[in-house]
């Protein structure tokens, strides 16, 4: 009786075995170090200030009346100084220079009676400037100089009018309230503090690259300077040198960095207008992966009357490899895992997956239990459904880029254009959680300021 009760047992064990699909060893999931920090990226930006907007705002500051004395009593003289004319201006580096046209009028007690007289005087102001370590602008406004372009006529042409107690009386005037307008609008015209302070903040915001490919470009700006300002014919010119450690992810919006304390502020120089982005650019598994299981969910293969469907897909890292999990039903159940390597071709100017294989201890087992899979298509498939995704072409990138970056409007009156010259994959790597592409653009940008905004 007890040999029957252990035959029977055997016996069981051999047919549950028997019914039993064998299972491939999990291949192990680790990842090497292959990282290394890209270069730090600088991105030098151009600034195009349109000098008429500066000088339009000081006319309308100043106005058209820039002095009035209608008092006789305490120096026997009445003056009225009237803008003619345009504002002219000049900007170098440390310092900005106008000339003010003015017209005068002059009513002068000359004893016996009182005569008028009408001139023309243009004055020369300089305003020096600096930047602190805030931002912020420090200036200073002085009459450097005045010429007579037309001298005092008297109107009413009996007596000598003298020209010096004239002049000195209107310039003891200008060099307090005119001079602290100008002043006052050149600091509110270019509030250097209030733009870089918004630009620090935008820069730590992702920014989409592409609807279609879910792809996020994250500058992650070190630091920020600027070159001196400099007039160029009818522009105000200066170049923001902005210092980043880029990157790219596909997939869900990251999280935008800690803008922090603005930097101080520093002079920099650049040798050209150009900039120059190393980027790590991730493809997240689990982006790879809600891709794939869209193309091959579902899909059977089959070998005579054997057959199998594609009921999940999964990725994951063994060193510098990528390990494609496929688990399937039918003939045969259970997990089926790939090996491939991720590679960029520069012939054909995009990343592919090479050799495609199914790893040792999956070919081991499907020779056993199903080796019609190791003939099938399946393989083919896997490696075309993860092309279709890792089908970077490079050429129709940079097109979308230089798309983008063609008169980009950053606000009202503020454009941006650019032109992508290169652009370059170094190298292909397995990271924790993605695929990662290390990617050089080379370029240049302009920024032009049609209209300040106050």
């Amino acid at each position: 009786m007890l040999k029957s009760i252990r035959f029977l047992t055997f016996f069981s064990l051999l047919v549950f075995s028997g019914c039993k699909t064998s299972q491939p060893a999990r291949p192990a999931e680790y990842y090497e170090n292959l990282s290394t920090e890209a270069p730090i990226s600088t991105i030098n930006i151009p600034i195009r200030i349109h000098k008429n907007e500066l000088l339009q705002s000081i006319n309308q500051q100043i106005g058209e009346i820039l002095f009035e004395d209608n008092n006789l009593a305490d120096d026997g003289m009445m003056i009225r100084a009237k803008r003619k004319g345009n504002i002219s201006v000049e900007i170098n580096d440390q310092e900005i220079r106008y000339r003010v046209p003015v017209d005068l009028w002059v009513k002068k007690d000359v004893m016996i009676s009182f005569v008028e007289a009408e001139g023309a005087i243009a004055l020369d102001f300089v305003t020096r400037y600096s930047i602190k370590n805030d931002w912020s602008l420090q200036t200073n406004t002085q009459i450097s100089s005045y010429d007579w372009t037309r001298k005092p006529i008297v109107k009413l042409g009996f007596a000598n009018l003298e020209i010096t107690p004239i002049a000195n009386a209107f310039l003891n005037q200008a060099k307090g309230d005119l001079a602290k307008s100008i002043d006052t609008e050149v600091k509110n015209v270019l509030d250097l503090r209030k733009e870089i302070e918004t630009a620090w903040k935008e820069l730590q915001e992702p920014v989409l690259l592409s609807d279609e490919y879910a792809s996020w470009l994250t500058l992650n700006p070190q630091s920020i300077g600027m070159t001196p300002l400099k007039a160029d014919g009818n522009m105000i010119q200066s170049t923001i040198v902005v210092e980043t450690r880029p990157s790219v992810a596909l997939g869900e919006k990251p999280k935008a960095g800690k803008a922090g304390k603005l930097p101080a502020f520093s002079y920099r120089s650049v040798d050209n207008e150009d900039f120059t982005l190393y980027l790590d650019a991730d493809i997240p598994f689990k982006e790879a992966q809600r891709l794939s299981r869209q193309s091959m969910v579902g899909e059977q293969f089959s070998y005579g009357k054997k057959s199998v469907t594609v009921e999940d897909v999964e990725l994951y890292g063994q060193g510098n490899k990528l390990v494609v999990n496929t688990k399937v039903k039918g003939s045969y159940n259970g997990n089926i895992y790939f090996e491939a390597r991720p590679e960029y071709n520069s012939k054909k100017n995009k990343i592919d997956l090479e050799d495609v294989e199914f790893d040792f201890s999956t070919k081991k087992t499907l020779m056993k239990s199903a080796s019609w899979l190791l003939k099938g298509p399946m393989k083919r498939k896997v490696q075309e459904s993860l092309n279709f995704y890792l089908n970077y072409n490079l050429e129709d990138t940079k097109a979308m880029i230089q798309q983008e970056m063609q008169n980009y409007q950053l606000a009202p009156g503020v454009s941006m254009n650019g032109l992508l010259n290169e652009l370059s994959v170094s190298h292909v790597y397995i990271a924790a959680e993605a695929i990662r592409v290390r990617i050089g653009l080379k370029g240049n940008l302009k920024l032009e300021v049609k209209s300040l905004g106050k």
